[in-house]
């Protein structure tokens, strides 16, 4: 037996690690994958785990293993005085999961978005996207107990964006103590990373990887490296850590979709069907073909100094980067299907399944999305201990987060006339595209012309200082254990800048097409010429497509060039002006103050005021048995500003005909006002009473049942609070009021707008749970979870008045508002065992598993933005809440002995609302039931070596999307994506 294999035993008596017994059912098999270093934490003001009840040497470097990553896991569970599960950084750094978000989905009560954006399903990213604890999306983020966030939205961060090579451990809180930062309801999610001071001397480590993606059929190259060391000076002892690494990953997505199904009657009888019947046709069907690539570059380093044994100081940085890429073909029908062709074929409830099309109009297009994303994290902590009593604390952090995004398509059309043939029944879809006339064919370059084309453009940042301060008291013995109290300030602003989506014409579209210019042209006849244009477009072959299994898009296409859409706009316009009308598509300006739609700019400014106390207390022997616990209280005062955009105030394009004019003349008034010049600001500011409790009863050595209960809150995003207003006007051809008001009225004054005055969504959170640890590596546990949500924030209709051209108006206007209530329940059942008493070999093999419900009822979505009309109304639709599945578990089987680390696992997830309102079609999208098999094999070489490989998405699994209301939610979409396998080598030194 190795040194590897002696240590990777040892750690069974480790516990100074956070590992997340139900994620470990994920990553077991890579823990010792990587036979990276590990070390024991320093306790924090949210690490509340104790040591385990053996001998443990703190300082020894330990190698570990797959068996010592779930004892270690029992044992966090075990001794935590709060609810929350952990995965070490074995765990992530030795698993195929890429990033944060994809580890995390391994956890009991944790599922994963797969998707970047919710509201665009169409493209699904190689990395997990957003991250759901029991349900819901209100999840808060901590990097080694500090606030952090994403520029994007202000209040969470995009866990997809951190690298995971560079974290010791990953922890879940799901029912805190009052000494935790306020702010998720769901839960909290904390990234803890490695300190000099965690080793006994000199670490180093490296580790590299080649991931290949089959689909893509592309390889991709990763690596990290680590160094650390410390040092006794006649200042005292000094640690310096320093890490890198660079995490490269890609994939291809093909799908095939429709689009809306639309409500249409039958004029005549078709398919055993009446005239006068309803049936649902979608708008088109099409191809989608997406390549994405993301570079991550993270680098992380910390300084400690201990003058004394009383004295310690922290200095740490943390800045990570990711670029996102990604480049889009997509093929599609522009003109309606007719709901009586003779070829369709529709299903039981009147939902068009299959069919031929002809003569349809083709459409295609080229997109180029970037995306350049910067996390910045500095901080300073000092902690003193001048007796065996006391212990005071202060830190101080600084934050800051950018995130800019770049959007470009062009479109084209063509004059060949097409034939789809479509079966929309099944797992595997079926679309085939032909020229209607076999004579024509679509290798015809000279029969494409340019159509259209839309850019869209965002330069987000955000920054926040946080200053703390904590003092804790011990006791020697009785009830009380200790009395802990603290402060906190923090000050965050963010700045969004975001434009529209900049749809315009170039030389034609399907219902405009007297003036076309072709792809092997230079430019409009009589016009600017661009002698480069005909280089812009490109012949694209569509080889192994959705893998043979579904046909493809002919053996090509041509399409605009990627090079055309993946710089910039004025790049773009260089070649593409040559092709516009007058009128046609202009690039956006950079100067955000231009737009409209969204508020343009937007300034956002919050700043918190905080005190807790928390009292830990417990008892070996009292009439009840043994117990422990803590409780407390944490007081919030939160103050919110924002300064949005101009106000918009729209046009009247009509005339007054009938006999009372007289909202027409005060509309026209209106209008010829000021009020579109004047700023929109607001204020707002809030106080919380947060209580909570968590009691720990052992009913007998191996067996205890914890109790939590707290009050938490969720704080708006800045996009909610977003003050920026649009009012509108709202009247038939002869000037009568026929807008839509409150209760169904008839008004002429409609508008909508953000909300400043927006509080907190709140929550009371109870947890009850029993937890069984028997054996040396085993338990079995069940989690039981209760929430009482109040003041859901959704869009509703409210009365504004505003003055201008000397009137004053009230408009309905629908805005973000606070109010409805709902409740969420579930369970989180977890098994973990390792089979000693198989003879032999087989006594390697361990078994590993979770399940989670949830149900929930009341409560509603949130509008992603109220100036999107679509968005609104259907997040005001009967549905459940976006991201939450019923239903999901993991199941995990692990083998580790004689220098052989393996695992396989399984997650899966039940069908849930992706969106209310997906893009484009402006309406609920449902994800299907998902299902994704996992595995890995790493073997030792020597003492200092692992060699092996990884593998994602073994059964190629396929995403399924549906689109409707809960009544009828036919499948339309079905998306193939890349299976991964890499080959790693990790090593120690």
């Amino acid at each position: 037996m190795t040194v590897f294999n002696q240590l990777c035993r040892g750690i069974s008596d480790f516990s100074g690690r956070n590992i997340l017994r139900a994620g470990v059912s994920a990553t077991a098999l890579a823990a010792c994958a990587l036979p990276s270093i590990a070390w024991a934490q320093t306790a924090s003001e949210s690490d509340t785990a104790t040591a385990d009840d053996q001998n443990v040497d703190y300082n020894a470097i330990i190698v570990t293993g797959i068996r010592a990553s779930l004892q270690s896991a029992r044992t966090r569970k075990r001794d935590a005085e709060v609810v929350v599960d952990s995965i070490s950084a074995q765990d992530i750094g030795a698993l195929p999961d890429r990033s944060v978000s994809e580890a995390l989905q391994r956890v009991p009560g944790v599922t994963l978005q797969r998707t970047s954006e919710a509201r665009d399903p169409a493209r699904l990213s190689g990395e997990g996207g957003g991250v759901f604890i029991r349900g819901l999306s209100f999840v808060r983020s901590e990097l080694n107990g500090r606030d952090v966030f994403s520029a994007n939205n202000g209040n969470s961060l995009s866990f997809e964006d951190i690298s995971a090579d560079l974290l010791s451990g990953v922890d879940v809180y799901k029912n805190p103590s009052a000494d935790m930062i306020e702010g998720g309801i769901g839960g909290t999610i904390n990234l803890r990373t490695r300190k000099p001071f965690d080793a006994p001397g000199f670490v180093a480590a490296v580790s590299g990887d080649i991931n290949y993606a089959d689909l893509r059929k592309k390889s991709f190259m990763s690596g990290s490296a680590l160094v650390s060391d410390r040092w006794d000076t006649g200042l005292g002892e000094i640690g310096i850590l320093a890490s890198y690494s660079i995490s490269n990953i890609g994939n291809r997505t093909d799908s095939i979709s429709a689009d809306r199904f639309l409500q249409r009657t039958l004029a005549s009888d078709i398919d055993g069907h009446s005239a006068g019947d309803t049936v649902y046709v979608p708008n088109s069907v099409g191809f989608r073909r997406i390549d994405w690539q993301q570079e991550r570059r993270a680098f992380d380093a910390s300084i400690q100094w201990r003058p004394s044994s009383t004295l310690e100081f922290t200095a740490e940085a943390l800045i990570s980067k990711a670029t996102p890429n990604d480049s889009e073909y997509y093929i599609g029908n522009s003109s309606q299907l007719t709901p009586e062709d003779p070829s369709f074929v529709y299903g039981d409830a009147g939902q068009l399944i299959s069919g031929t099309a002809n003569n349809q109009q083709p459409m295609l297009d080229t997109r180029a999305g970037r995306q350049r994303k910067k996390n910045q994290d500095y901080s300073f902590n000092a902690r003193w201990e001048p007796d065996s009593h006391l212990t005071i604390t202060g830190d101080v952090q600084y934050s800051k987060s950018t995130s800019k995004v770049y959007s470009m398509t062009a479109f084209t059309g063509m004059d060949v006339p097409a034939t789809f043939d479509f079966n929309l029944s099944g797992d595997t879809p079926y679309l085939d595209m032909r020229p209607t006339d076999p004579a024509q064919s679509f290798a015809d370059k000279s029969l494409n012309w340019w159509a259209a084309a839309m850019d869209h453009l965002e330069d987000n940042e955000a920054d926040q200082w946080a200053i703390r301060g904590d003092i804790e008291y011990t006791f020697d013995d009785g009830f009380l254990k200790s009395l802990k109290v603290g402060g906190r300030w923090a000050d965050r602003n963010a700045v969004t800048r975001q434009t529209t989506y900049n749809w315009g014409i170039l030389s034609a579209q399907y219902w405009a097409q007297d003036d076309k210019v072709y792809l092997d042209q230079t430019g409009r006849a009589g016009g600017i010429q661009n002698p480069g244009l005909p280089n812009q477009s490109v012949y694209v072959p569509f080889h192994n497509f959705f893998r043979g299994e579904a046909n493809s898009p002919t053996s090509g296409l041509w399409l605009p060039a990627p090079g055309l859409v993946n710089k910039t706009t004025g790049h773009a316009y260089d070649f593409l002006q040559a092709t516009t009308l007058s009128w046609g598509w202009q690039p956006l300006s950079d100067d955000f103050s231009e737009t409209t739609s969204k508020g343009g700019i937007n300034n956002q400014g919050q700043e918190t005021f905080s005190a807790y106390a928390v009292a830990r207390f417990g008892m070996e022997n009292s009439p009840f048995g043994r117990f422990d616990g803590n409780v407390g209280v944490r007081v919030v005062h939160t103050k919110l500003d924002a300064l949005g955009s101009a106000i918009n105030v729209g046009t009247i394009s009509t005339n007054c005909t009938t006999a009372d004019c007289t909202d027409f003349d005060r509309a026209s008034n209106f209008a010829g006002g000021d009020l579109g010049n004047t700023l929109t600001a607001g204020s707002n500011s809030y106080t919380d009473v947060l209580p909570s409790l968590n009691l720990r009863y052992f009913a007998t050595d191996d067996f205890q049942i914890r109790f939590a209960a707290s009050k938490g809150i969720s704080r708006p995003t800045f996009a909610q609070l977003n003050p920026y207003t649009s009012l509108n006007f709202s009247f038939d051809d002869t000037g009568a009021p026929n807008g839509t008001g409150i209760g169904g009225r008839t008004t002429a004054f409609t508008g909508t707008a953000g909300n400043p005055d927006l509080k907190p969504t709140r929550s009371n959170n109870y947890d009850l749970s029993f937890e069984y640890y028997y054996g040396r590596s085993n338990s079995l546990t069940l989690a039981l979870f209760y929430k009482e949500i109040s003041n859901y924030i959704f869009v509703g209709l409210e009365q504004q008045s505003y003055t201008s051209g000397g009137e004053t108006i009230t408009f309905d206007v629908n805005r973000q508002t606070n109010g409805a209530k709902g409740k969420i329940k579930g369970f989180e059942l977890a098994y973990t065992q390792f089979f000693d008493f198989l003879p032999g070999d087989l006594s390697g093999l361990g078994l590993t598993a979770n399940l989670t419900y949830v149900n929930s009822t009341g409560g509603q979505n949130s509008s992603v933005n109220v100036f999107d009309t679509a968005t609104g109304d259907n997040a005001g639709l009967n549905l459940p809440l976006e991201g939450l599945s019923k239903w999901s578990y993991n199941v995990a089987g692990v083998y580790e002995k004689h220098g052989i680390s393996a695992r396989v696992a399984y997650n899966w997830r039940s069908h849930y609302l992706l969106t209310t309102s997906a893009a484009n079609i402006n309406y609920p999208v449902w994800n299907d039931d998902y299902g994704q098999l996992d595995a890995s094999i790493l073997v030792d070489v020597g003492d200092h070596m692992k060699i092996g490989l990884q593998g994602t998405n073994l059964l190629t699994s396929r995403t399924y999307l549906r689109v409707g209301d809960p009544s009828l939610k036919p499948r339309y979409s079905w998306t193939e994506t890349d299976r991964r396998v890499a080959m790693v080598v990790r090593t120690r030194f």
